[in-house]
This record gives C-alpha cells, sequence and structure tokens, in this order.
C-alpha cells in the first residue's frame, strides 16, 4: 500500500510540473505570435499619415521606424542625412507620394523639408530637369536639382543637334533653398556667388537672376 501511495504522489508531482511547463511554454508561444503579428501589421502609410503626438503613433513609433527603414533599405532611417543621399531621397519621396499623393511629409532633416513643396515639381527625383538652347551663340545649358544640389551644366553645341556632339564648358554646383512655392536662391560652391530662379505659375518654366529663361523637361 505504501509503494502504491508513493507511486500515487510521483505521478502527480509529474502532471504538476508538465502541466505547468506546458502552460509557460503555451504562453511564450502566444506572446511571440502577438508581437510578430503586430510589427507585421504596422501600416507604413499610417505611420506618414498619423499625427505624431496620436496615441496610435506613440505605441507604434518604433514599428514605424522599423518599417519605414526596412522600405528604404536602411538599419534606420531617422539617421541618414538625405541631403547627402539623393537616391535615398528620392525613395522618400516616392514613398511619400504613394501614401499621401504628395510630398509634403516632413523628413526630420530642415533643409529638405522646406525644399519640399518645390522639389516635387522641379526635382530630378521626380523625373525633371531644366534645358536652355541658344541657338545664335550654340550654347546649350541644363540645370537640374537634386535634393539640396542644383547643378548647371552648360555645353559648347558645335553645330550639332544631338547633345553626344557637344563640348562641355562649363560646370558649376552648390546648395538651393525654397523661398517659397514659386522662388527659390542658391550659392555656387568654390566663388559663393548667389544666384536666384522666379518658376511660373505651372512651373513650366522658370527664369534665372540674369534673366535667362529655362524650359522644364521630363526625362524619366
Amino acid at each position: 500500500m505504501k509503494n502504491i501511495m508513493t507511486n500515487y504522489g510521483i505521478i502527480i508531482i509529474i502532471i504538476i510540473f508538465a502541466s505547468l511547463f506546458l502552460t509557460s511554454c503555451g504562453g511564450n508561444s502566444s506572446n511571440e505570435k502577438t508581437t510578430s503579428k503586430e510589427v507585421n501589421a504596422v501600416d507604413i502609410c499610417s505611420c506618414l499619415t498619423e499625427p505624431v503626438n496620436s496615441e496610435w503613433a506613440t505605441q507604434n513609433k518604433d514599428a514605424c521606424r522599423d518599417a519605414i527603414s526596412k522600405e528604404l533599405g536602411v538599419e534606420n532611417y531617422e539617421k541618414v542625412n538625405f541631403s547627402k543621399e539623393p537616391e535615398l531621397n528620392r525613395k522618400w519621396d516616392q514613398l511619400v507620394e504613394k501614401c499621401t499623393g504628395t510630398s509634403k511629409v516632413e523628413t526630420g532633416v530642415k533643409e529638405i523639408d522646406k525644399n519640399n513643396d518645390l522639389i516635387y515639381e522641379i526635382g530630378t527625383s521626380h523625373g525633371f530637369i531644366w534645358e536652355y538652347i541658344d541657338i545664335e551663340t550654340q550654347l546649350y545649358t541644363t540645370l537640374a536639382f537634386e535634393g539640396l544640389i542644383f547643378r548647371q551644366s552648360a555645353y559648347s553645341m558645335n553645330g550639332k543637334n544631338n547633345s553626344e556632339g557637344f563640348t562641355k564648358i562649363i560646370d558649376v554646383s552648390g546648395k538651393w533653398s525654397a523661398i517659397d512655392s514659386k522662388n527659390a536662391e542658391g550659392v555656387i560652391e568654390g566663388n559663393s556667388v548667389l544666384i536666384s530662379w522666379v518658376f511660373s505659375d505651372d512651373y513650366s518654366t522658370l527664369t534665372n537672376n540674369k534673366g535667362v529663361v529655362f524650359t522644364r523637361i521630363k526625362v524619366k
């Protein structure tokens, strides 16, 4: 009788430990699934459009950071200097436009955010460059706005109609900044010469401070 009770007690103890073990494992599995589900369920577009001080944005701050970073292909997008990464800036513009229909969501980089109103209409990240053609002087000039940088190149046309026959005679660049939705200004790197541009209402042309009129063309 004593052996039976002893064996019975051992069985009870084994059952209790097994029950506790299974419950513990089951709880961890459930938590892991929930966490995984929450991470996978975060909507990137909600991350970009939800007010930053909302309860949802606060609760999903880290998940949003990770999701956006993964979309852009970087470890942490909050640490990216978009002003020096035109390709990442282009990807950011595309992501924001996909989610909001505009590129006016802040990147956190003050200078980039200030230029956002114009970048959508004038920037190479949206496939635009600008050109000026002077047949009389055989001068062909291009102007491009890439992130915070503008680049202007001038070519001698050499009597040719194809750019492959042109000869580059000048290439300057520098930083630019939006004044408002129709005006911008820049400084040429190296000589600190100031330059400014006024855009037409439909952004089809711009006029620089020397009165030269450039035409916007789509290249993508």
